[in-house]
C-alpha cells in the first residue's frame, strides 16, 4: 500500500463560489461589517439577474421563468411529519437493547409499530429501516477504522506534539 499523505493542509488560496466570492464561514459572517455584506448581496443579485438573462438567451423567457421557478420550489419529499424527529437515535437504541437479549428485528418492530406510528408505518417499515440504519453504522464504523490507521501511517515519523500528552511504548 502507498503511503498515504496528509491531506489536512488548507489550500493557498480559498475556493471560490460561482459568484466569484468565497464562502462565508460562521467566524467571516460575525466580524463582516455592513458595508461588506451589502457589497456581497449586491454580488450575488448581480450574478443571479445574469444567469436569468443568459438563460432568456438561450432557452427563451417563459422556458427561463419555468426553469427559476422549478429551481425555487421546495423538495416534495422528506421526513414527513407523522415521523418522530429522533426516529433513528431510538431505532438504533431498541436495536441496541434487543441485541442483547436476543431479539430479532422483526419482533422488535412489531413490538415498536404496536403503541402509534411515528416510528414507521408498518412493522415490515420500521424492521427494514432498522436493518438500513444498522448496516449505515457499521459502514461508517468500518470507514472509520481505515481512516484512522491512514492517519497513523501519515504520522508515523512525526515528532510527538503536546497534545499528544505522552508518547506510546509500542
Amino acid at each position: 500500500m502507498k503511503m498515504p499523505s496528509r491531506p489536512w493542509f488548507p489550500p493557498v488560496k480559498p475556493q471560490q463560489d460561482i459568484f466569484g466570492l468565497h464562502y462565508v464561514t460562521l467566524l467571516g459572517a460575525a466580524c463582516e461589517s455592513d458595508a461588506e455584506r451589502a457589497r456581497r448581496f449586491a454580488k450575488v443579485e448581480a450574478g443571479v439577474t445574469a444567469a436569468f438573462k443568459a438563460a432568456v438567451h438561450h432557452v427563451g423567457e417563459d422556458r427561463a421563468r419555468q426553469l427559476f421557478r422549478k429551481a425555487l420550489r421546495r423538495p416534495k419529499r422528506g421526513r414527513g411529519l407523522a415521523l418522530a424527529i429522533d426516529r433513528d437515535r431510538r431505532l438504533l437504541a431498541a436495536y441496541d437493547e434487543a441485541a442483547k437479549n436476543g431479539e430479532t428485528v422483526a419482533s422488535l418492530a412489531r413490538r415498536l409499530r404496536a403503541p402509534s406510528i411515528e416510528l414507521g408505518n408498518t412493522a415490515v417499515a420500521i424492521a427494514a429501516h432498522i436493518r438500513r440504519l444498522v448496516k449505515g453504522r457499521e459502514q461508517r464504523a468500518r470507514v472509520a477504522a481505515i481512516e484512522a490507521r491512514r492517519w497513523r501511517m501519515a504520522m508515523r515519523n512525526d515528532p510527538p506534539t503536546i497534545a499528544s500528552g505522552r508518547s506510546n511504548d509500542k
